[in-house]
């Protein structure tokens, strides 16, 4: 026999019995993977409060309205800066033309300043007393209740030490009921659901001519929410008959 051929045929076998090899391994390597998840969950009182004011100003002349808007924003800066517990900060400032068009041609008509600020705080009484108070100075353009980052973080830690837990115990059922004598952990993904967040309509055109005395201060509606973490992940059961 030809000792290329012979040669042929060696380096042949060798290759389908690497390849065999090969097929087997990754056979026993995914052997007894199941993939499984696990979650837990909690309702939780929104604790934070976060109030989103607008100063709007319309005229002819850009200077005037600019300086108004900054007078009314220092103010409510300054007041806002007197309670510790809130946390301010402005969020857009833009100045824009205005115009109309007549037989397609536009007009310009004056000039629109506008800022909006949003203040937080955990302190909802004061943060809702506040808003009250500035309501000379600003239109209220939404109240958000959410979750405190400081509460958040802490139900996370204990949603996750449940979350594991069940994990673990789902994985042990299955490896019971699949007849394994025990598991190892392939891979393992920790994600969790934000709340909703809740944004509120408050503010109406009526509220900008009212005095500081008479705005009256809306009642605390915070509501609930739901925080959930799950867990996603692949076992493999080990001691499975072959």
């Amino acid at each position: 026999m030809n000792r290329r051929f012979i040669s042929y045929i060696f380096i042949v076998l060798l290759s389908v019995y690497s390849t065999s090899s090969s097929l087997a391994e990754e056979i026993k390597l995914n052997y007894g993977v199941v993939e499984l998840s696990a979650q837990a969950s909690q309702t939780v009182t929104r604790d934070e409060m976060v109030l989103v004011l607008k100063i709007q100003q319309q005229g002819a002349d850009r200077q005037q309205i600019s300086n108004k808007v900054t007078s009314q924003l220092n103010q409510i800066l300054a007041n806002a800066h007197r309670h510790a517990d809130f946390n301010t900060t402005q969020l857009t400032r833009a100045v824009e033309p205005r115009f109309d068009y007549q037989k397609d041609k536009r007009i310009n008509n004056g000039w629109q300043d506008s800022t909006l600020i949003q203040i937080k705080s955990t302190n909802l009484a004061a943060l809702n007393q506040f808003a009250a108070t500035v309501q000379r100075l600003a239109t209220i353009e939404a109240i958000n209740y959410q979750v405190a980052d400081t509460t958040l973080k802490n139900y996370e830690t204990k949603l996750t030490r449940q979350a594991i837990a069940r994990f673990q115990e789902r994985a042990t059922q299955i490896t019971h009921e699949l007849g394994g004598h025990g598991y190892k952990i392939v891979n393992i993904n920790l994600g969790n659901s934000q709340p909703t967040q809740n944004y509120v309509a408050y503010a109406q055109p009526m509220m900008l001519s009212r005095t500081v005395g008479s705005a009256p201060v809306q009642d605390i509606a915070a509501g609930e929410t739901r925080l959930t973490l799950n867990i996603n992940g692949k076992i493999q059961i080990t001691g499975l008959p072959e």
